[in-house]
């Protein structure tokens, strides 16, 4: 009996090179997206007089950017 005739998923299993993100879908894609923009409000808000330190701006961009496309591959994924 084949593994098409048993109903078993054919694909092969995931291997540990994949990113930390790679695991979310939509709902981890939101929260990540909501939280960056949280955080870069926050900071552009009560950020502290340090303007020369762009590196915490830099961190709550990549996360919200990494929610934001994790949303959007998901959306598309989920059109065709």
């Amino acid at each position: 009996m084949s593994d098409r005739e048993r109903g078993q998923d054919t694909e092969p299993a995931p291997t540990g090179d994949a990113s930390w993100w790679a695991g979310l879908r939509l709902t981890g894609g939101v929260v990540l997206a909501v939280s960056g923009i949280g955080l870069l409000s926050w900071l552009i808000l009560h950020g502290g007089t340090a303007d020369n330190d762009w590196s915490r701006y830099y961190g709550a961009g990549k996360i919200m950017a990494i929610g934001c496309v994790i949303v959007g591959t998901t959306l598309l994924a989920r059109r065709r």
